[in-house]
């Protein structure tokens, strides 16, 4: 799932805001629709573009709909596999969880919508989760070319950090007012290592 292979959003095109118009469009259709219920021309029409036009920001109506999904960057997947960005397993998941998820950009909106979003057509979530486990599968891959890592390490270290990633969430879906995304994700890694280091 890097930039070379998957879709577009693992990178800003040029006309992001019109990207960001179809896909805020397109969750908006499957709200009030359902998935099913709408068209590439329906979707179209609600943007005001044509359908070609449509294509060249998007490659399908699933992924005007699913956008903000995470995905990693060729550059991510190199400095993964380099041993970076900092040489510790965790940390390194850590922070390329947090760049995949744009955890810097405020897009808590982002993710309630698409909550939403799923919420209202839950066949999506099947969706959802097989693009989730591609990407686990791919960082594992290229983790496990670092020495001293094999596939097993590597995937344990991943499931410590989806924990927290999932629960952090969650928790800024069902409380906005909790804080920023990666606000909650260093609250719970805190709590996370507080139970851990008690029970050592």
């Amino acid at each position: 799932m890097t930039n070379s292979a998957t879709t577009p959003s693992a990178a800003p095109r040029a006309g992001g805001s019109r990207r960001q118009a179809i896909v805020a469009a397109a969750q908006r259709l499957s709200i009030s629709c359902g998935y099913s219920g709408f068209t590439v021309e329906d979707l179209a029409s609600a943007v005001g573009v044509s359908r070609r036009t449509l294509f060249n920001h998007v490659t399908s109506k699933e992924e005007a709909v699913l956008g903000v999904l995470p995905v990693l960057t060729d550059e991510q997947a190199e400095t993964l596999r380099s041993g970076g960005p900092t040489g510790d397993l965790f940390e390194d998941l850590l922070i390329t969880t947090l760049q995949c998820l744009r955890a810097d950009e405020g897009n808590l909106d982002d993710w309630q919508q698409l909550h939403h979003v799923i919420e209202r057509n839950p066949e999506l979530v099947i969706r959802v989760k097989t693009h989730v486990d591609e990407l686990a599968e791919e960082i594992v891959t290229h983790l496990s070319t670092r020495d001293g890592v094999d596939p097993t390490r590597a995937r344990m270290a991943l499931n410590l950090v989806a924990g927290i990633v999932q629960r952090s969430v969650e928790e800024i879906i069902t409380d906005p007012a909790s804080g920023p995304l990666r606000q909650r994700i260093q609250a719970n890694l805190t709590l996370a290592r507080e139970i851990l280091t008690a029970r050592a």
